[in-house]
């Protein structure tokens, strides 16, 4: 439960070994390189970086071909329902399957025909599109009975088509009332426009155009030269044509979804394949050895050497040493039990420790279930997520990070239901005894409480400083920056207590005594960094004005309570609403039953969300700042984190 120790290694290989060296290290997979390439030693600035092989562009080509594939086919398979999927959940493989059913896997043909009815069924809707226009188009002029051509084909006659806006109509019948020669004929009206076929003389074509153009008239030229009622009916036969052959196409692909699965493992086996071709780029070479650097894990140590003397035999230089604790390169493993394992990820969003730390998580993970339960605080709400989170861990096949945050909300939810207990509170109900702690009638004694594990937290914050400091054989640092703090803390809460009656005199002056001996020795001591006295003298007196935090930080535990308070008067408001409802009939019952379940499961949410956040705020600000700094490097070794599949660890 800590984390992972690990050996620092130099090796030095020729460049004709460093294909099959990779291959055998992906293998392996717990290798961690440096980047030699951005390295400041000066040993590295004459040599020159290795360049990744023309390989990695084929296989970005390929993943782009196949990333679109499975999108393609993930639109076609038949959706499972909720509850079958998460019991089905993903398959599992190593990581040696993946590599063998890729390696064999013939995409090639599969890819051409999903491509080729893909194009096929984008071309007909686009097909589908362009004729669903052009129907439209003639749709108003399907009135007239004769051949589009023959309409527009007399030599002797002005004949035009347009529309005018319904409005202009009875202007223009008036303009043409009193002329004989000139013939108006309404083919179709259609969203306040009117739809015209209009005859007259040759020889009065320009006045006909002006007093047309005066009305408002906009010339359309039919785009047919048949009848147009037979054109859309064609038309209309070859979009059912169209139709036909998208859900043709369509078959084709749904036949392919069988192959999904074996696509995505051919997508896991080329994003390791470039991963273990791009990782060259961290090496760099004379004109023929690659010179490489990195870690391993030191309990695989054996292995790794293992491994690189059966590619390379006795073509190598490989020394092997413990990593220095204080190397800011070292890349950091946290390994955990299953407890503290559900927290790691609170600790991956804040920063990884650096190798020269301790990992936090098995420290805070007991708080954080402890104050996450305190702020939800109701049996029933821990009992329902209990319930669903065992549910979902016996009987649903979880990807591993989804397990892991199962796993932590199991934890939270049986810290949940023992403060449900204490507070004799479910889904905003009293228990039938009487609570150990009210918050709702005797806030106080739990403000006390709260400010009492407030105080429990941050003195082992402080003692996790202390302990790291002696680890580091500074007994000293230890004495000064925390034995001086516990005095002035400890004072500080004895002196308070005195002036509030709960203790004696001789108490108080005690706990004065302490206070006033831990600032003077904060003073003279935290300081010590300073180069000059006066500088020593500012410092240290900017750390005694610290003390102000300190209590800031005791009254940030105060949400401890509150967040309880509000969360069950939440619940207890729903449960006067639902109260009232039950007393108005089978109607109010009812009513009740959907209120009482949908608003007291959005409240088990806010709970949760609340206890969440401000779970984390008080470990990130109100504990790491006493002693964990971070910006740890993460490990990253030569298999890539599975998109679509579980992938069986064979090295742990």
């Amino acid at each position: 439960m800590a984390i992972v120790k690990m050996s620092k290694f130099n090796l030095l290989a020729f460049n004709y070994d460093r294909s099959n060296l990779l291959k055998e290290l992906q293998d392996f997979e717990f290798v961690h390189f440096n980047n030699l390439s951005k390295s400041d030693e000066e040993k590295f600035e004459s040599l020159e970086q290795v360049i990744v092989d023309n390989e990695v562009n084929a296989v970005n080509e390929e993943l782009t071909k196949v990333n679109w594939s499975i999108d393609l086919l993930s639109k076609y398979k038949e959706k499972d329902g909720m509850l079958k999927s998460l019991k089905e959940g993903v398959a599992t493989y190593s990581f040696e399957e993946i590599k063998e059913k890729g390696s064999k896997f013939d995409f090639k043909p599969i890819y051409k025909n999903l491509l080729r009815a893909s194009d096929i069924i984008e071309n007909n809707k686009q097909e589908i599109h362009n004729k669903k226009l052009k129907i439209d188009e003639l749709k108003v002029w399907s009135s007239i009975n004769i051949p589009i051509a023959e309409l527009y084909g007399f030599k002797k006659v002005f004949v035009t088509t347009g529309v005018v806006p319904s409005r202009y109509m009875e202007n223009l019948r008036n303009d043409y009332k009193d002329i004989d020669n000139a013939v108006i004929e309404v083919v179709s009206e259609d969203k306040g426009n009117v739809y015209i076929v209009f005859i007259s003389n040759l020889e009065e074509k320009s006045r006909d155009l002006e007093i047309l153009r005066k009305n408002g008239f906009n010339s359309v030229r039919i785009n047919t030269s048949g009848i147009v009622k037979e054109d859309i009916s064609k038309l209309q036969k070859d979009l059912e044509n169209s139709n036909k052959i998208i859900l043709q196409q369509e078959d084709i692909i749904k036949d392919n979804v069988k192959f999904l699965e074996d696509i995505e493992v051919y997508y896991e086996f080329l994003t390791n394949v470039r991963l273990r071709e791009t990782s060259v780029e961290n090496f760099v070479k004379t004109d023929r050895v690659n010179v490489i650097e990195g870690y391993v894990p030191t309990d695989l140590e054996e292995e790794f050497k293992t491994r690189v003397n059966k590619i390379l035999e006795d073509r190598y230089y490989l020394e092997v040493e413990e990593a220095d604790k204080d190397d800011p390169n070292v890349p950091i493993i946290l390994k955990n039990g299953k407890f503290a394992g559900a927290f790691e990820s609170l600790t991956v969003m804040y920063s990884l420790p650096k190798y020269n730390e301790i990992d936090p998580t098995p420290l805070f993970a007991p708080f954080y279930a402890f104050f996450a339960g305190m702020m939800v605080g109701d049996f029933g709400y821990g009992a329902f997520l209990f319930i669903g989170t065992l549910i979902a861990l016996k009987f649903f096949n979880l990807k591993e990070g989804m397990r892991n945050n199962i796993k932590f909300f199991n934890y939270l939810s049986i810290t949940t239901m023992f403060w449900g207990l204490i507070y004799a509170s479910a889904f905003g109900m009293s228990l039938p005894y009487k609570a150990l702690l009210n918050p709702g009638e005797q806030p106080m004694p739990v403000i006390i409480v709260s400010l009492i594990f407030g105080g429990i937290h941050i003195f082992f914050a402080l003692g996790i400083k202390a302990y790291m400091q002696i680890r580091d054989k500074d007994v000293l640092g230890a004495i000064f920056d925390v034995g001086f703090w516990y005095m002035a803390l400890i004072g500080m809460i004895m002196a308070l207590l005195g002036y509030a009656g709960v203790v004696g005199s001789s108490i108080t002056k005690i706990g004065a005594g302490l206070l006033i001996a831990g600032l003077i020795g904060i003073l003279l001591t935290n300081g010590r960094e300073a180069k000059t006295p006066v500088g020593k003298f500012f410092l240290g007196l900017n750390e005694v004005y610290g003390i102000t935090s300190y209590v800031g930080d005791f009254v940030s535990y105060l949400r401890l309570m509150a967040l309880g308070l509000s969360g069950s008067f939440i619940a207890l408001a729903v449960n006067q609403i639902v109260g009232m409802l039950f007393g108005a009939g089978i109607a109010g019952i009812l009513a009740g039953v959907v209120i009482f379940l949908v608003f007291q499961l959005f409240n088990i949410f806010l709970s949760y969300l609340s206890a969440y956040v401000h779970s984390a705020r008080l470990i990130y600000v109100e504990m790491f700042n006493k002693f964990y700094e971070g910006g740890g490097k993460a490990f990253k070794g030569l298999v890539e984190k599975s998109k679509y599949f579980n992938i069986k660890k064979e090295n742990n």
